[in-house]
């Protein structure tokens, strides 16, 4: 008597259509969320720009003469410039920090914006940052802002790191002192203009 065997599919085949499948999958999903997210970071940017400058009516997008600077903006009241906004993205400890920071026309600092959708810092350290009572530190101050350690004296333009967070304190304040630089130049152009 014949034993009949059932022809199985191979394991290397089954692999391979569990990780087709999966592929597919990921694929359609990234298809069908791609422009809802792309939505929500340009609310989240519009959110952040309004955080840093409350003064402003309107931001006019203005072109980028600098590639570590991503987006620049007017902030208008009452059809008159009031100051800048602008972006860039510095390393931290856990990588890219987003930094959205606003400037007044005397390029005092009316806000900082902390995050980004790559923010990956140590919670309850570097995380901290995004925090107002670290991002609170730098308003009306004027680059070049330096971090000091807690309890030494504080200058004028000084803020106090985050506790055990000091290259993620030191990535943001670079980020703000690149912002201001660049603002620093248009406004100086403008004014010439």
């Amino acid at each position: 008597m014949k034993i009949k065997r059932k022809k199985q599919l191979p394991g290397y085949a089954a692999l391979l259509i569990i990780t087709l499948v999966a592929a597919l999958a990921l694929g359609a999903t990234y298809t069908l969320t791609a422009e809802r997210i792309s939505q929500q970071s340009v609310i989240a940017s519009e959110k952040a720009r309004a955080q840093v400058m409350p003064e402003a009516e309107a931001f006019e997008k203005i072109p980028s003469e600098n590639d570590a600077i991503e987006e620049v903006y007017k902030a208008m009241k009452d059809s008159e410039v009031i100051g800048y906004v602008a972006k860039t993205t510095v390393n931290g400890y856990g990588g890219e920090i987003e930094i959205i920071a606003g400037f007044d026309l005397d390029c005092a600092i009316t806000g900082i914006s902390v995050g980004g959708s790559s923010f990956k810092e140590t919670p309850g350290l570097g995380a901290k940052s995004k925090e107002t009572a670290f991002t609170g530190q730098f308003l009306g101050k004027h680059a070049p802002i330096r971090i000091i350690k807690a309890g030494k004296t504080a200058g004028e333009n000084d803020v106090d790191a985050i506790a055990s967070a000091t290259i993620t304190s030191n990535a943001v304040a670079g980020g703000v002192n690149r912002i201001a630089e660049y603002i620093s130049d248009i406004s100086i152009e403008e004014e010439g203009a």
